[in-house]
């Protein structure tokens, strides 16, 4: 026996009231909602959206070549935007190549 037991001793025990028909409790009321299909915004985003998949293959080769360097190279350091001559190089040619195709 726990000592929490001798404290609930004289507590009538709860039992759930199982039946669905309660006289003393009102039906729910149908709550009331104002919308039309019209004004919900789509969930998805139907556009179509800018990754590497759909990357152009120069740029590809501009973010391959750039991330082989910095990986390999013990000059470079990325999070603080600090790199060698080559990785300098290699980011501004990464930089200024477009990820997709202008129209």
């Amino acid at each position: 026996m726990s000592l929490l037991s001798s404290l609930l001793d004289h507590m009538p025990p709860t039992i759930a009231n199982t039946s669905t028909d309660n006289p003393r409790r009102p039906a729910p009321r149908p709550s009331l909602a104002l919308f039309t299909h019209a004004e919900r915004r789509p969930w998805f985003v139907t556009e179509p959206h800018a990754s590497a998949a759909t990357a152009t293959p120069e740029w590809r080769m501009a973010r391959d070549a750039y991330l082989n360097h910095i990986m390999a190279c013990r000059s470079c350091y990325a999070p603080a935007a600090r790199y060698c001559c080559v990785g300098a190089g290699l980011r501004a040619s990464y930089d200024r190549t477009p990820m997709e195709t202008q129209p």
